[in-house]
């Protein structure tokens, strides 16, 4: 087994490229046969993509919930199709009126649960189709609100009609709608002119890899220090430790009995995910109750606590 074979990367995207292309880049770098990013990053943006490899492929849908913070750049005055700068100008108004303070306060005020309607350019889907490709045709629906949760957003500069914040947020927010949002609060309009996503989850900015240094990673020998185990990845969600004679039949898709767990959570419910290991610590399954923890008490040795979401060896 490689070292890449159970590991995730710390890439950062440079403007321009798509996310796939740097998926496709590091393939080709490490010669993997499966590679898949965590969390998409349109052309425009730059900054933190993580990249899962190999058999840690399988825990994207676990790590792409995670919390994503951003440095966005906006300007004032200028409404576009797309909300960044790369879409055509439907509107303009004079921002000079809007004074920093009020700006600041804005900004403040996107702090909290949401609802946010996904922009027409964005990879959301119609009936299978993706809504990106119906806006490049002319054609505009009606977008179901989706429930954001900003959990910062806070103020860095203004510089004439150029404004950067920070924002921590839930998965799935687009910046470039809250900084069109920010601009039509504002009264004035605004686009998005750079965004750089500095953090996704435990991923951050300052330890991310660029491509040039994976490569020379991948030939000087290092690489093994430069990567995530799959172990370390997970350590964000809460653990179950089971014996060590059922850790065979996990890994063949056995559901987990109360019988399989040596100590069992102090709370736990349906929709929330644990990962399970046994004697080496290693993480071999990604388990969600089937019951919470008032219920299992009543339950006997052999009934089923935990269903299998995802093995992981």
């Amino acid at each position: 087994m490689t070292c890449t074979q159970n590991s995730i990367i710390n890439l950062t995207k440079p403007p321009g490229p798509t996310s796939f292309d740097m998926v496709c880049s590091v393939k080709k770098i490490l010669q993997v046969k499966k590679a898949g990013h965590i969390g998409t990053l349109d052309p425009l943006a730059e900054g933190v993509l993580p990249i899962c490899l190999n058999r840690s492929t399988r825990i994207i849908q676990f790590l792409s919930p995670l919390e994503k913070t951003y440095h966005a750049t906006l300007e004032l005055g200028t409404a576009t199709d797309t909300q960044d700068v790369t879409g055509q100008v439907i509107d303009t108004k004079d921002p000079t009126p809007v004074a920093e303070e009020e700006v600041r306060q804005v900004i403040q005020s996107f702090v909290g649960e949401q609802k946010q309607v996904p922009p027409m350019y964005s990879a959301k889907k119609k009936n299978g189709i993706p809504l990106y490709k119906l806006a490049r045709n002319g054609i505009t629906i009606d977008r179901k609100p989706v429930k954001i949760k900003v959990y910062s957003a806070t103020f860095i500069e203004k510089e004439g009609n150029r404004v950067s914040f920070e924002v921590h947020c839930s998965a799935g927010t687009y910046v470039r709608t809250l900084c069109h949002d920010i601009g039509m609060k504002l009264g004035c309009g605004a686009h998005m002119v750079r965004l750089v996503r500095t953090r996704v989850g435990a991923f951050g900015l300052e330890q991310a890899l660029t491509l040039g240094a994976l490569e020379i990673a991948s030939k000087d020998g290092s690489l093994s220090d430069k990567l995530c185990p799959l172990e370390e990845a997970l350590d964000f969600l809460p653990a179950i430790r089971v014996k060590e004679d059922c850790v065979k039949p996990i890994t063949h898709g056995a559901a987990l009995p109360k019988s399989f767990v040596e100590i069992l959570p102090k709370q736990f419910e349906p929709g929330h995910y644990f990962r399970v290991f046994g004697d080496s610590g290693k993480v071999v399954a990604i388990v969600e109750p089937v019951v919470d923890q008032d219920t299992v008490t009543g339950l006997a040795p052999d009934d089923i606590v935990f269903k299998p979401k995802r093995v992981l060896c």
